[in-house]
């Protein structure tokens, strides 16, 4: 469909007196096609003989399309109002949208309305794993969608989090089509202004009944993470001699809120912590990391609610028993970001090193009131991400970051659709290190 080009004298206004407003938009014909019905203000003839109202559609308020006429010759009159249908084609199938109209008289556009959501869907029949006659040997298969799948220590569908969550559904019966699955849970970003994106991820089966979407990115800062979910009376596969079917109630929308993309960037080798808002550069800190034999780890971190204001740092906590290495240590403004015991927090028997060389057993050190910045700043799902370590990567298992460490291509693998394969990759244990080899970082 090419984007209709407008005068350049158009300019929208603050009226709203002759825009419309959308009734509803559902899907069309096809699985590239939505019918937006809407309603306008009946024109007065007398006064618009000469510049009669257009209707335009968009999914983005930049590119706009044309109603066709007949969407307006074909119409209903009721009360003061038209209620119209405007097909809107070209579409990506499986897709969810954000739906925008306007109308347009003489040079003069109304403001803009929308958006409403909907999603792109084959017609009713013609897709092999929703029938419209059930199978009569079925079991029903229920569903429980987590936010905050990766232990942010918040319920994410309440609160905003960061750009690294997780987010999980749990299914009540192992699923065999784990494909059909995945095509039927489409997420999108709603950006500010309303807009919705779809997020390039993968869904990766932890086992049989539960899967987690991890974006190839992160999420985008300040936006409503929708989970469509089309799997109401879907086939999901079998369960010895009975067929698996969705409960008509999955067919529903799951969702969470990002807040502004915080991600600090940790070099061991210039030993800087670069920190990023919303891709603006707004703090760079003087650390020291890991030294040799206790390399912190390279790979993403996760934030969650672990923090601790004071806290005594022992050197029996780490097996450390030669008198030449007992250490008890006091620090403030403790940030934990493994459960291994790696923690950001003020070094201040440290502040000789910090910028200049990596000296503590695996913590991140820094300056008073840097850690206090980054106790103070960051919230559940906020990541940071180490390079130049010397160490290992953080380990799948290895807190709310884990997941996000594992190979972009063996992620695939836990993925039926990407893979190709119904029998997916699902260990969760594999990384570049094992529990075995793990050492818990401290000061």
């Amino acid at each position: 469909m090419a984007a209709l080009l407008l005068p350049a004298q158009v300019v929208a206004v603050e009226s709203e007196l002759f825009a419309p407003a959308i009734i509803s938009v559902k899907p069309g014909a096809s699985a590239t096609v939505f019918d937006v019905v809407f309603s306008a203000p009946v024109p007065d003839p007398v006064e618009n003989v000469n510049s009669p109202i257009s209707f335009h559609i968009s999914v983005d308020t930049v590119n706009w399309y044309p109603c066709p006429a007949r969407a307006i010759a074909e119409n209903l009159v009721v009360g003061s109002s038209v209620l119209s249908t405007c097909p809107l084609s070209g579409l990506t199938p499986l897709r969810s949208y954000g739906v925008f109209m306007r109308s347009v008289q003489g040079f003069v556009a109304s403001a803009v309305v929308g958006p409403i959501i909907a999603t792109t869907q084959p017609p009713r029949g013609t897709d092999l794993a929703k029938p419209l006659k059930l199978p009569r040997d079925r079991t029903w298969v229920g569903a429980k969608f987590i936010a905050a799948s990766n232990s942010l220590g918040v319920d994410g569908s309440k609160v905003r989090v960061g750009v690294g969550v997780l987010p999980k559904i749990i299914f009540t019966k192992g699923i065999s089509n784990k494909k059909t699955v995945e095509e039927n849970l489409i997420v999108s970003a709603q950006l500010p202004g309303g807009m919705l994106v779809p997020v390039a991820g993968a869904w990766g089966w932890l086992n049989d009944t539960s899967a987690v979407f991890r974006p190839k990115n992160y999420w985008p800062g300040k936006s409503t993470i929708r989970v469509t979910s089309l799997l109401g009376r879907t086939i999901l596969g079998t369960s010895g001699s009975k067929t698996l079917m969705g409960f008509a109630k999955l067919n529903t929308t799951y969702s969470f809120r990002t807040a502004r993309a915080f991600i600090a960037k940790v070099d061991g080798k210039t030993m800087r912590m670069k920190v990023f808002v919303d891709g603006a550069k707004v703090q760079t800190f003087k650390v020291s990391l890991g030294k040799d034999e206790w390399e912190t780890r390279n790979g993403t971190r996760v934030i969650n609610t672990s923090k601790e204001a004071d806290k005594t740092y022992r050197s029996e906590s780490l097996g450390l028993t030669a008198p030449e290495d007992q250490y008890e240590l006091e620090a403030r403004w403790n940030t934990r970001i493994t459960p291994t015991g790696e923690f950001i927090h003020s070094a201040p028997w440290a502040y000789g090193r910090l910028g200049v060389y990596n000296g503590s057993h695996g913590c991140t050190n820094m300056f008073e009131k840097d850690a206090k910045w980054i106790y103070d700043e960051t919230i559940p799902g906020d990541v940071i991400f180490y390079t130049n370590t010397g160490g290992n990567v953080v380990e799948p298992w290895n807190g709310p970051g884990g997941l996000w460490n594992i190979p972009w291509s063996r992620w695939l693998a836990k993925s039926a659709l990407y893979s190709g394969n119904a029998n997916v990759d699902k260990d969760t244990n594999a990384g570049t290190g094992s529990l075995a080899e793990a050492k818990p970082a401290s000061a």
